[in-house]
């Protein structure tokens, strides 16, 4: 039998929430290594395996009690063929693990009671270099044959949607969007940007959604921004059109720099009831955003105080 398909954010005025920094939250509250900064392979471990059914199914058991839908994402954001070569995984191998990720989101909606509705399901895809250098000898072409590989895995995996986080340039962003969209599965693409308001390529926000938007015939979904902070994001919105395409947030726990927060040794976790004030300032003027969740330093505590704020707010 088929699995009932959910509603998408685009799909709906509707609040979502997803998930948070599973890596920071791995490394420095649960204590496990995470080579290449990867958390997929830990499937193959049966404790570091439980715990990540304890991060997922956490947020499900919020989005449950908050009454919303929830996207799993962020656990393959690694799982692409260069960094999975880098960690022994043939092409096969790395194949299985991403479906072992999709399926594990099943088990953790079924485990906190998600109904299918309720329940997305996101391919993640991270970028094919460092997030947090400047990969500017990828082109939109490379980008898209390299993605692809992983695009179609998410498809015949039954994943409702493909999301890219932490990309710093449109070239990779377009390839990604057109990979997507020669799979027909929808996409969003994900930005991270400096502190000095522009994403590491150069490129403003509007820039960016607006190259993307002209090279794909607004081919993704929406976009988001992530691994970023509200002190440095925020400014970077306006209201005006291109805007109106951004339609989540994945918010940094701290306004330290980015790539700063994940080599620290230690966990930034900020100030929870600051950041969801500071995401209900954000979509007061921003209404179309309807996607939330968090990146380096969040977990559940964070999502779940964002999601209260947000839907009293309403």
């Amino acid at each position: 039998m088929s699995r009932t398909s959910p509603r998408l954010p685009h799909q709906t005025t509707d609040i979502f929430l997803t998930d948070g920094g599973t890596e920071t939250w791995l490394m420095y509250k649960r204590g496990f290594d995470l080579p290449e900064f990867s958390a997929f392979h830990l499937l193959n471990d049966q404790r570091s395996a439980a715990a990540l059914r304890e991060y997922y199914t956490a947020f499900a058991n919020v989005a449950v009690k908050l009454g919303t839908p929830f996207i799993f994402d962020s656990l393959t954001y690694r799982a692409s063929r260069d960094w999975g070569a880098l960690l022994g995984y043939s092409t096969q191998a790395l194949g299985d693990m991403n479906h072992k990720c999709i399926e594990l989101y099943r088990a953790c909606a079924a485990q906190a009671g998600l109904t299918a509705e309720n329940t997305v399901i996101s391919g993640c895809i991270g970028p094919k270099g460092d997030a947090y250098k400047t990969n500017q000898d990828l082109t939109a072409e490379n980008a898209q044959a390299y993605h692809a590989e992983q695009i179609d895995t998410f498809k015949a995996a039954g994943a409702d949607i493909v999301t890219a986080l932490t990309l710093n340039t449109t070239d990779e962003a377009i390839g990604i969007a057109k990979a997507s969209a020669e799979a027909d599965i929808p996409s969003v693409i994900s930005f991270t940007i400096e502190k000095n308001r522009k994403l590491r390529s150069g490129e403003t926000l509007k820039q960016a959604i607006e190259t993307v938007d002209t090279a794909t015939s607004n081919a993704p979904a929406y976009y988001m921004i992530n691994c970023s902070h509200p002190v440095d994001f925020g400014p970077a919105l306006a209201s005006e059109p291109w805007a109106n395409r951004i339609r989540g947030l994945r918010a940094n726990a701290s306004s330290l720099d980015h790539g700063t927060l994940c080599q620290l040794g230690h966990l930034e976790e900020g100030n929870p009831d600051e950041l969801a004030s500071q995401y209900v300032d954000i979509r007061a003027a921003h209404p179309n955003m309807n996607v939330f969740g968090g990146c380096c330093g969040t977990d559940f505590v964070h999502v779940e105080k964002i999601g209260r704020a947000l839907l009293t707010a309403a």
